[in-house]
């Protein structure tokens, strides 16, 4: 299984490979947001979730063969 997870950005969404994160940081505009860095995206991504939350989804990635899905729609 290929470790990737998928992130909501402020606007729109992402699919990030968990092995190339180099870091994370609270965003200093909003600390609901996290700024993560990348090999892919070197400069930061701000995704749309709380450090302490993209924190278990990292390690969770990381560390656990299970594949954990999570399917949201959008209500109109």
């Amino acid at each position: 299984m290929i470790p990737l997870m998928g992130v909501k950005l402020p606007v729109g969404n992402a699919v990030l490979l968990t092995s190339t994160i180099g870091g994370a940081i609270t965003n200093t505009q909003n600390p609901k947001q996290t700024d993560v860095y990348t090999d892919t995206f070197p400069d930061g991504l701000t995704i749309d979730m709380a450090l302490e939350d993209f924190y278990d989804l990292w390690l969770a990635s990381l560390v656990t063969e299970i594949e954990v899905t999570k399917t949201t729609y959008d209500m109109h």
